[in-house]
């Protein structure tokens, strides 16, 4: 049975809406003051909440500020009534994440019809998240057994010979041993962190209200992040002398942690696959409200089969199903960007190089120039 928290405070109103929902088979929870509704919210639970704008302590804006402030209610489905035809104070509500606005006098059929398509939809959004998530873990369990082998296989027998032949090893042989299992261990490590991240892309995709708490992150120095892991990765790589850096100032609508991962996925990938000698170059501008940064290398390319994986609308099943984890970083930094309004747009081509152009939203108040 549904649970509804009704918040109003004119006592009549309250209780004929709580009959009214009783008599249609849902669980009724009410209370007149906001701050009581917002501690019952967070006890109880509802499937859903009605609250009067006008109430007596605080406004039922305030009630649905905290409400969506809170893990455990930010997707509860929130319906907000009020007796006056303000506009402002509707775009408000709707800004918060309001779900419905109900202006009194209403209809109570309608109001009831409303109530049912909200509850329809959340438990629809429920079962959604639900599978992808089922799926997602049917994937990785299939996947990362068979990803994880390669290195952990070198990890073992790495360690097997150093448990066997220690005697006869000399130390420099030993301590390159120690060296390989270290750079296999890494990798293992990498591996298992991509998948984990990427498929918590993939449930952040799945729900709108996961991503628009995502978009409502601190923003980030795009110039400080972009300077830091750009020669943090061409150290890595042994390649400092190959980056060329022409980026912008400017404070992007992405988190710095964020940021900083679809940077080191961008800039590993154009090191790996490219040769020492040859330039990894950046350029960025400042257009129309967003952040365009175009990074260019000179190395192998990116095959055809790569690219329609990491640009498809099924890029998670491909990668698992079709053992792709190649391209596993670079989905990343796609999927990254989406989230955050963005776009990552490849071009490639095999034996020339891969030019790969960022689009990110600027952070509100950010000067063009």
């Amino acid at each position: 049975m549904p649970r509804i928290l009704v918040i109003d405070d004119e006592n009549e109103m309250r209780q004929l809406l709580s009959t009214a929902l009783r008599r249609s088979g849902y669980e009724v929870i009410d209370t007149g003051l906001g701050q009581v509704g917002i501690e019952l919210a967070l006890s109880e639970l509802p499937d859903l909440v009605l609250c009067d704008v006008g109430l007596l302590d605080i406004t039922g804006y305030e009630v649905l500020r905290a409400l969506r402030a809170r893990p455990q209610t930010h997707n509860t489905p929130v319906v907000l009534i009020t007796g006056l035809a303000d506009f402002q104070g509707m775009r408000e509500g709707m800004t918060l994440g309001a779900d419905d606005y109900v202006p009194k006098p209403f209809d109570l059929a309608e109001l009831l019809a409303l109530i049912a398509a909200r509850l329809r939809k959340s438990e629809d959004l429920r079962r959604e998240a639900e599978d992808r998530a089922k799926k997602l873990r049917s994937h990785i369990s299939m996947m990362l057994p068979h990803e994880l082998l390669n290195p952990l296989s070198g990890i073992i027998g790495l360690a097997d010979i150093l448990r066997d032949d220690s005697a006869i090893l000399k130390v420099s042989e030993a301590a390159e041993i120690g060296r390989d299992i270290q750079r296999s261990g890494e990798r293992l490590h990498r591996l298992i962190r991509n998948f984990l991240i990427y498929a918590q892309l993939e449930l952040v995709a799945a729900e709108p209200e996961r991503i628009a708490v995502l978009r409502q992150a601190p923003p980030s120095q795009f110039l400080k992040v972009l300077v830091e892991v750009a020669e943090r990765m061409a150290e890595q790589h042994h390649r400092r002398a190959d980056l060329v850096l022409a980026p912008v100032a400017a404070e992007v609508a992405m988190s710095e942690a964020n940021l900083t991962k679809l940077c080191e996925e961008l800039f590993d990938n154009a090191f790996k696959f490219s040769a020492s000698g040859h330039p990894v170059e950046v350029h960025a501008r400042l257009t129309d409200g967003k952040l365009w940064m175009t990074l260019s290398d000179e190395g192998c390319g990116i095959g055809d089969e790569t690219l329609r994986t990491v640009r498809g609308a099924d890029q998670f099943e491909r990668l698992f199903t079709e053992k792709r984890s190649a391209g596993l970083g670079l989905a990343i930094a796609v999927r990254m960007a989406e989230l955050h309004n963005g776009r990552v747009l490849i071009q490639s081509q095999l034996g020339t190089g891969t030019s790969i152009l960022v689009e990110l939203p600027l952070a509100v108040g950010t000067p063009q120039r």
